[in-house]
């Protein structure tokens, strides 16, 4: 989940690194074979298996590197593993790993190292950020006869294994590193990594020793600001080369400017609110109902994101290969919306607590002043990426003693289905597990997420994964808002920039034919 800054977001750890915009550039920055790179939010660690926003995976990707990689249209290509195998039941998969690569202390890439590194996320003594993720799937990891080949044993058949393996948390660790891998980065990538000012900046610098292509790059760094103005002002200014996330206002504003490139990648987060099931709000289905109603989605699409993005008609994505809209039409009845509440026994309207990270509250204002006009007041918490995290995966009790009615958040999972469904609806994915961070619980739905994730057979899946967004479309434990798309700006004298299935930014290929700003 990218909390907003990305994956979207920040249902990862509970604390968060804090910082504005970088202080001026060091004398290195802007120079030949230089590039500075802006996003919404610090990153969470240094250590790919503890984070789960995306923006941190962005800074990850250059210095890690996993088994495979997977294309936007979800082609699986080898990385650290050439080849693999697995048997019928695709319950036991081979894995043979690359030779001669090394991880950035020196030391030599073994199945042993490999082991270690997926050991660490099905660690139950101690628990990763990215753990439940793997923990579902993977019993074991281990060697073979061949010292070159790593084997995966699965809990049961998962067809997205592959996927699985090619997101950010399934990165190979260096095994020497030990405790300080949360703040010193040790993988294969193509840079590596140089230092980590917390309130300031990341410096990485080219990888001498990569086993690949190396970069043209000499040294990337990595600042970060939550404000928009500082975001376009950085690009325009060039104390940054490339701004991840950038806002849809300044998006409009430089897309006919020569000076920039804008990429537009509509596989973005989908915004939703959690609403609590254990608060009046929650409890009654025709509140939660009317909390959908109320809610103008095709004007927050405009306003908010100038069109870049989708109104939400479905728990998945628009993009996703199993996408079915159950949405009902219209979406916005603030009339049928305060029929509803009456039904519930308020007549006069109610009143909703919502826990907002701090870049969030426009959306969150936008949306108090649309639900006015059905009888819902709504009181917005505007909180710091630390506290929001807190708050939003806090248990029932303490939600409880917090008044919270709702959660809003974004999330994003690529192209996996159970990736998005599980760790949002499932009864096993409650705060602070996972994110499902209003406590919704249905057998029926739990029982599908778990038919899903192992059918084979892509047409039984799909009438899966059809029945799931209509049960869950019906009985609204959600105010599910709109999908954003993925919005890059770029100087036009940067090109080669790649965004992942999961929204983060892959700039090991990144070119640029330094031009001085204007």
């Amino acid at each position: 989940m990218h909390c907003h800054c990305r994956l979207l977001v920040l249902l990862t750890a509970l604390i968060a690194c804090t910082g504005a915009m970088a202080a001026p550039a060091p004398a290195w920055a802007g120079a030949a074979g230089a590039l500075t790179i802006m996003q919404p939010e610090p990153p969470r660690s240094m250590d790919p298996a503890d984070q789960m926003a995306t923006d941190t995976a962005s800074i990850l990707n250059a210095m890690y590197e996993g088994l495979v990689r997977a294309d936007a249209d979800r082609t699986i290509h080898p990385l650290l593993a050439t080849s693999w195998s697995h048997d019928p039941q695709g319950t036991t998969w081979d894995f043979v790993l690359r030779r001669n690569v090394k991880f950035h202390d020196g030391h030599t890439m073994t199945a042993a190292g490999v082991v270690h590194s997926f050991r660490r996320l099905l660690d139950m003594n101690a628990p990763l950020a990215g753990s439940s993720r793997f923990r579902a799937v993977v019993d074991t990891v281990t060697t073979t006869d061949d010292d070159m080949t790593v084997r995966f044993s699965l809990r049961h058949p998962y067809p997205d294994f592959l996927l699985l393996l090619s997101f950010s948390q399934a990165c190979v660790t260096s095994p020497y590193v030990g405790a300080s891998l949360a703040r010193h980065a040790d993988g294969t990538g193509p840079f590596r990594f140089d230092e980590w000012k917390s309130s300031e900046y990341v410096r990485q610098v080219r990888n001498p020793d990569y086993w690949g292509t190396p970069p043209d790059l000499a040294s990337v760094r990595w600042i970060w600001s939550a404000e928009p103005s500082v975001m376009d002002m950085a690009l325009h200014t060039g104390d940054t080369d490339i701004v991840g996330d950038l806002p849809a206002l300044y998006a409009r504003q430089m897309e006919n400017d020569p000076r920039f490139v804008i990429h537009d990648d509509p596989n973005g987060p989908l915004y939703w609110i959690a609403i609590n099931m254990d608060r009046p709000a929650g409890a009654d289905r025709r509140i939660r109902q009317a909390l959908n109603y109320a809610t103008d989605r095709r004007a927050l699409v405009h306003a908010l994101l100038r069109d870049w993005g989708q109104p939400a008609r479905s728990p998945l994505q628009p993009v996703s290969p199993y996408f079915v809209s159950y949405a009902p039409d219209p979406q916005y009845d603030p009339q049928r919306a305060r029929a509803l509440l009456a039904e519930a026994g308020s007549p006069s309207g109610i009143t909703f607590s919502l826990a907002v990270q701090d870049m969030d509250e426009p959306l969150a204002e936008a949306l108090q002043d649309m639900w006015k006009k059905s009888g819902i007041t709504m009181q917005i918490s505007r909180l710091e990426g630390g506290v929001y995290a807190s708050e939003a995966f806090a248990d029932p009790a303490q939600k409880a003693a917090l008044q919270l009615d709702g959660v809003l958040a974004s999330w994003s999972a690529g192209f996996i289905p159970d990736m998005q469904l599980r760790p949002l609806f499932h009864g096993a994915s409650a705060a602070p597990a996972g994110a499902n961070l209003g406590f919704f619980h249905d057998p029926g739905v739990d029982a599908l997420i778990n038919a899903g994730a192992v059918e084979p057979s892509e047409d039984k899946r799909r009438v899966i994964y059809a029945r799931l967004q209509e049960m869950i479309m019906h009985d609204a434990p959600a105010v599910l808002i709109y999908t954003r798309d993925t919005l890059v700006g770029m100087r036009t004298d940067i090109s080669g920039l790649v965004v992942r299935p999961d929204g983060a930014l892959d700039i090991t290929h990144v070119t640029r034919n330094r031009q001085p700003h204007s």
